[in-house]
This record gives C-alpha cells, sequence and structure tokens, in this order.
C-alpha cells in the first residue's frame, strides 16, 4: 500500500512516503508531513497503525509511530528519536531496546 486512507467517506489518502510520524492525541491522530504540515484526522493512532504495519512504521511509544526511514538520530539522555523537520518522538521503556537493537 503506497497510501494511508484517512477518510473512507471521501476517499482521502495521504502518501505514505510523505508521512514522517503520527502523533496520537486521545480520539485523534495528527500527521507530521514532510512538507512541514500538519494534519489532524479523528481516529486513533491504532486505526492508523493497522494500515501501516506492513509499510516502515514502528511503534515507538502509545502516542507515536514514526516512518523508519525519516529518523535522524537518537537522544539517549532525553529518550527521544530524532526525525526530518527537527520533530522528537519519545521512546517508551518497553520498546527502547527493541529498537535500539534495530537501529543503534
Amino acid at each position: 500500500m503506497d497510501f494511508v486512507v484517512v477518510n473512507q467517506r471521501q476517499k482521502t489518502r495521504i502518501p505514505t512516503q510523505n508521512i514522517i510520524m503520527l502523533e496520537g492525541c486521545s480520539n485523534y491522530t495528527i500527521f507530521h508531513l514532510q512538507n512541514g504540515m500538519k494534519k489532524v484526522y479523528a481516529h486513533t493512532i491504532s486505526y492508523f497503525e493497522e494500515q501501516l504495519i506492513h509499510e516502515h512504521f514502528i511503534r515507538i511509544h502509545r502516542g507515536f509511530l514514526v516512518n523508519s526511514s525519516c529518523i535522524v538520530g537518537y537522544d539517549k539522555t532525553e529518550n527521544k528519536l530524532q526525525m526530518q523537520n527537527n520533530l522528537e518522538a519519545s521512546i517508551s521503556r518497553r520498546k527502547k531496546k527493541q529498537l535500539i537493537s534495530l537501529f543503534f
């Protein structure tokens, strides 16, 4: 799948290569895109995780789903991933060991 369906009725789609990360905020999800824009959709992050599980996306925290090709670095002291466009995403304690072994 080369895109994420964000609205079934309007058939709104976002190409996966344009997504840096998804940030969960209660029952909404904020899409952080390559062009610097943010888009908010009324679905949980789990809804989008099901669509993106076979793409290059990794759930690193209950509030963050990141595109692995957009990872720039890792801040060990803050326990955060540095993403493109100067974005940061927190890593949960349970996912930290798995993530570090995959990338660093």
